[in-house]
């Protein structure tokens, strides 16, 4: 009798721990990592989504102590409207997703991890679609990004968010609302006379100011978080008229890494980058274009001296790439006579 009741004892605690603990064990069902994603149910009019539709914010990161993808991911929500619909159908004021992906915008994987971290950290915005999948028993939200917007200036985005773009229209006197200022997620459109982008908490440069109002000239147009104002205008007043006034505004990142540049006609490189020229292409000289690159976070103590095309000698070309600086040449630089 002994041996027998040790024998089912045995056999009993093999069983008990072979089998999943819950909220531990490894999914092996349907509902698992590997379960099939599919879109979340949006209003009729989002399925048909216009240029100006599909827009998200990070509101804040999860913070909870749980097992991923559970916790660990982000809470959004649609800008400029009060709920957003949720993987589980629910509206919420915001929404828990676990992952966002930004496979759909084109950018390299680089410039993908960039931007995921600014939507984190609420430095960008994202056009995007929610999917949702089971897992655990749970239905968890992943939003899909085709495109993502960067602050220019890191101020806090308060007020409505705005599309500001050309509308084509012209006029042969003054005042003319060539813009239109449409709010993000919405049908609503308002003719301006332009966005106002020197407002901001922490003011753009000139250059940058500048960039931005050609945005807005632009079909693409610029974002604008802001507010739309309209002034009181005295009689004959050339210029006044209804205009947006930017608390933030965002340009839209496209890919850039390995891309031309350092040539006329083509665009600057991204955040972090700069044009890198071959040392055959003698420093971008008679309009040679290099390639946008990123600048190297750490570099080893090889001495291997290089010339920039700063006239500076650097003790490596690492070290060059690292001040944004191409080489010129191999070696130190010539002492100036």
């Amino acid at each position: 009798m002994k041996t027998s009741s040790f024998r089912f004892f045995l056999f009993a605690s093999l069983f008990a721990a072979a089998a999943p603990l819950p909220g531990c064990a490894a999914d092996t069902s349907s509902e698992g990592a590997d379960a099939e994603e599919s879109p979340v149910e949006e209003a009729a009019e989002e399925l048909n989504a216009a240029a100006n539709t599909g827009f998200f914010v990070v509101t804040r990161q999860d913070f909870r102590k749980c097992m991923s993808p559970m916790c660990g991911g982000v809470f959004v929500k649609r800008v400029n409207e009060a709920k957003t619909r949720c993987s589980d159908g629910s509206l919420q004021d915001e929404c828990y997703v676990s992952e966002i992906t930004l496979k759909g915008t084109g950018l390299s994987t680089r410039e993908q991890d960039e931007m995921v971290h600014a939507l984190t950290i609420g430095k960008a915005i994202v056009k995007a679609r929610q999917y949702k999948k089971a897992f655990n028993g749970m239905t968890l939200g992943t939003l899909k990004g085709t495109e993502v917007w960067l602050g220019a200036t890191g101020s806090k985005a308060e007020g409505t968010f705005f599309r500001a773009a050309d509308n084509g229209v012209r006029c042969i006197t003054t005042p003319c609302p060539s813009t239109s200022a449409t709010e993000l997620n919405t049908k609503d459109t308002h003719p301006i006379l332009g966005v106002l982008v020197d407002r901001t908490d922490t003011v753009a440069d000139a250059d940058t100011q500048n960039r931005a109002l050609s945005a807005v000239a632009t079909q693409e147009g610029l974002v604008v978080a802001g507010s739309l104002v309209m002034p009181k205008c005295m009689a004959k007043a050339t210029n006044c008229g209804p205009k947006v006034i930017a608390s933030e505004f965002y340009f839209r990142v496209t890919a850039r890494e390995g891309k031309a540049c350092g040539s006329r006609g083509l665009a600057a490189c991204g955040a972090g980058q700069f044009c890198n020229h071959a040392p055959s292409a003698s420093c971008g000289a008679a309009d040679v274009p290099g390639a946008c690159a990123y600048r190297p976070e750490m570099c080893t103590a090889l001495f291997l001296p290089v010339c920039g095309c700063d006239g500076k000698t650097y003790s490596n070309a690492c070290r060059a790439a690292g001040a944004g600086v191409s080489v010129a040449s191999d070696g130190a630089c010539a002492a100036n006579p």
